[in-house]
């Protein structure tokens, strides 16, 4: 403290030497901006170590399976469906169009048009495309129709059971990025509409790639609206034109400092770190509205009368206000910087780097208080310091309650927070990829319709390993028509598919009777070589891997979230445990789902770990400096309160805990003390002087309360900025985040009014410091 304080001496004596010294290691910070690498793709969320991430990257290197868009083909109002000649026709013609796309080279397209038949006469055996000709005639168009509703790949899969719509499925090549392959299949799609059909793009690969442009959309509007904002408040709290400049100053400067620093250190921006520069905003900026409250009321004090204010007093209102404030906001930014860099727990790479770089943001914004503040003070006029008018030292209406009726305050504190405890055990955790996005955009839209006309968009694949050549045998066979009869009416399965289905096709066609695991190995051979030999009729991913030693099946899901997938997740643990599996075959999960899950699930408990880290962080800082358990237990019950209400209440509400509505808690508990910091700090200072224990405590409402009234404004105000996001967890973020501030303000009037006159408690001892900041 004393090192930070002389620090501020020498920055209020030469001003402009430490502004351009400042502002230019700023500048060549912030020329890093721009190597800045943006990654909103959901593999920047997997957990790492978790098996279900470390399976699904190994099934799809095992199973050579590559990114994979959906493209739906809907018949356009008024228009003939897909399931007719002019659709089918078209349904050709997309998927020959596609196939060519320029900058798409080695991309497969799957749909009807891949899937053949095999047709068996006494004397000839031929493979046929279903597609290749599409007849005219009413008779042969319904042959055609009903060759196609027998393909086991075709119904449900590729066309919709009303025949509305159809699937195709694009496999991006590894070499292609996929936000450009995205834009290229974007691209023809604008410039090549379907006469009489529509074309929209969904899946979780497009669902992962718009949200980040979403995203960027979001913060390309965000920072600017949250700059206005926050000036308007800090304007209405200080009434000053240098209260407005000084504290955005900062707050630009810690902002280009943070990203320049995640630039040196490779960490690119994720759908997590989006919300960093709103964090940052906010959190930076209130800490100058303490220490610029106190310097306007040293420079009012020395104006009384009407005299002007000279640069020398200035420098003294200064050095006093950080005297005065200084040390509780050293404490409330470590503080806060304990709750971000409790992330550090975290199981997901994006999480940590949330958290520590955020941490920094706020320790810079600690140090400018001490540096750039100081200097950017002195430069500025005197006058623009001045209030045109003297500030109200009356207290709000709130304020006035609690100082008069302090009982009954703290009592309306603890029926609350008795009230909300029973919603806390109503908490569910739920989250889905769709949600994040406005139910009325295009991709909701398709997704809804792909999901209800379709078996489902996402997957949850159960995978078989065995010794090599297991799959080729009938024990193979029987274990995955076991479990396809298994998940066949399970409520959130759409379909299934595995590699003994076309099998039994191929069977079906040469009328081979009985289960494919009821033929011998050799006739199992001969199925799988005229399968082959048909060189398409699998028509979707590969479902056997190279020795035969692993096999899927791909189970689809509709409209899949969180519940729903670990509901099923649960169902298919039982029945596999009652199944009866060899025990050379050992069976796993991966895949959209169980991968989806993992994260979720990650993020949520990492998130509500790291409350308890909070927790325990914070109080041992505080014990550290206060040897109180007493100041400690009086810092801490407010933010725990504000907790447990807004937990209760979104039990009560219905609102889940997901990856974005869990971060506002372990957030909340590292700012949300500072109130109490304050207030506590400000009440023992009052009774250091001598004051009386209701003087004292009208002292702190009138003074720092207001200030702390003002703080909960800007930040409530600026995390509200969130709300209007095209994102719906950043709005549920923002809606929490304003609501815990509020909460956090709240409980510290209700609670502490009460218990600091009746607790014996020991203040955070800052250093006495005198008037040019060096200790006494």
């Amino acid at each position: 403290m004393p090192i930070l304080l002389r620090m501020s001496v020498s920055a209020a004596a030469r001003p402009l030497s430490w502004l351009v010294s400042i502002g230019l290691a700023t500048l060549a910070v912030a020329a890093l901006v721009p190597r800045l690498e943006l990654r909103t793709d959901g593999a920047a969320l997997n957990p790492s170590g978790s098996a279900s991430v470390r399976f699904t990257e190994a099934d799809r290197e095992a199973f050579h399976e590559r990114e994979q868009v959906l493209i739906l083909l809907s018949a356009a109002p008024g228009g003939p469906g897909v399931e007719s000649s002019e659709g089918l026709r078209a349904l050709r013609s997309l998927h020959d169009a596609l196939d060519s796309i320029p900058g798409l080279e080695g991309a497969t397209v799957q749909s009807l048009a891949t899937l053949r038949d095999l047709v068996s006469d006494p004397e000839l055996l031929t493979v046929g495309e279903l597609l290749s000709v599409v007849p005219d005639d009413p008779a042969g168009f319904e042959a055609l129709v009903r060759r196609i509703r027998r393909h086991p790949m075709a119904d449900g899969l590729m066309l919709a059971p009303d025949g509305s719509s159809a699937a195709l499925y694009v496999h991006f090549d590894e070499e292609v990025e996929r936000r450009l392959g995205l834009s290229e299949i974007q691209r023809w799609i604008e410039t090549h509409p379907v006469a009489g059909f529509e074309l929209r793009l969904t899946g979780p690969v497009v669902a992962e790639a718009l949200l980040g442009d979403v995203v960027l959309r979001d913060l390309s509007w965000q920072v600017p609206v949250m700059v206005g904002v926050i000036a308007l408040l800090l304007f209405a709290s200080l009434g000053t034109v240098g209260g407005v400049i000084v504290p955005l100053v900062e707050a630009l400067a810690v902002l280009c400092w943070t990203f320049g620093a995640m630039a040196l250190c490779g960490q690119p921006v994720t759908l997590v770190t989006t919300i960093l520069p709103v964090i940052l905003m906010a959190i930076s900026i209130t800490d100058e509205i303490h220490l610029l409250e106190r310097v306007q009321e040293e420079l009012g004090a020395a104006t009384e009368g009407g005299a002007a204010v000279d640069r020398a007093q200035l420098r003294a209102a200064l050095q006093r206000g950080l005297a005065a404030v200084g040390f509780p906001i050293v404490m409330t930014s470590l503080t806060t910087s304990i709750g971000f860099l409790s992330f550090l727990t975290a199981s997901i790479v994006p999480l940590r780097s949330f958290g520590v770089f955020t941490a920094l943001g706020i320790l810079l914004a600690m140090l400018f208080t001490f540096s750039l503040i100081p200097a950017l003070v002195m430069l500025l006029p005197p006058r623009c310091f001045l209030r045109s008018r003297p500030s109200s030292s009356g207290l709000g209406r709130f304020e006035r309650f609690v100082a008069g009726r302090p009982s009954l305050a703290f009592g309306l504190g603890v029926l609350a927070v008795a009230i909300a405890l029973p919603g806390i055990a109503c908490l569910r955790i739920q989250d889905s990829w769709i949600d994040n996005f406005d139910p009325s955009s295009d991709l909701v839209q398709a997704e809804r319709s792909f999901n209800r006309d379709f078996w489902g968009s996402y997957r949850f694949d159960v995978v078989a390993q065995g010794p090599p050549l297991y799959f080729a045998g009938p024990a193979g066979a029987a274990l995955f028509e076991a479990i396809a009869r298994m998940v066949a009416d399970l409520p959130q399965v759409g379909g299934v598919l595995h590699y003994v289905v076309p099998l039994e096709q191929v069977a079906q066609s040469l009328e081979v009777e009985g289960p494919v695991s009821r033929l011998s190995r050799r006739q199992i051979a001969d199925l799988t070589t005229l399968l082959d030999f048909t060189s398409g009729s699998g028509g979707g991913p590969e479902l056997v891997n190279d020795d035969e030693s692993m096999a899927r099946a791909l189970i689809y899901v509709k409209s899949a979230n969180y519940r729903k997938g670990e509901e099923l997740a649960a169902l298919l643990e039982t029945g596999l445990a009652e199944m009866h599996v060899a025990e050379e075959v050992e069976i796993h999960f991966s895949g959209d789902v169980p991968v989806a899950l993992a994260a979720v699930r990650a993020i949520v408990v990492n998130q509500l770990r790291s409350i308890a880290l909070t927790l325990v962080g914070v109080a041992a800082l505080l014990f550290l400096f206060s040897r109180s358990a007493s100041t400690v237990g009086l810092a801490m019950l407010p933010v725990a309160s504000a907790l447990a209400l807004l937990f209760g209440g979104m039990g009560y509400a219905g609102l889940s805990l997901g990856i974005a509505t869990s971060m506002f808690a372990s957030l909340t508990v590292g700012i949300g003390v500072d109130f109490a910091l304050h207030f506590q700090h400000a009440y023992q200072s009052a009774r250091r002087r001598g004051e009386e224990c209701r003087d004292a405590l009208l002292t702190t409402l009138g003074g720092t309360g207001r200030a702390i009234r003002w703080n909960v404004g800007v930040l409530a105000a600026g995390f509200a900025v969130l709300v209007v996001s095209d994102l719906g967890p950043n709005r549920a973020l923002g809606i929490l985040l304003a609501s815990a501030m509020l909460a956090c303000y709240a409980m510290t009037l209700l609670l502490l009014p009460l218990l600091l006159p009746r607790v014996r408690s020991a203040a955070v001892s800052a250093p006495r410091v005198g008037a040019q900041g060096l200790e006494e």
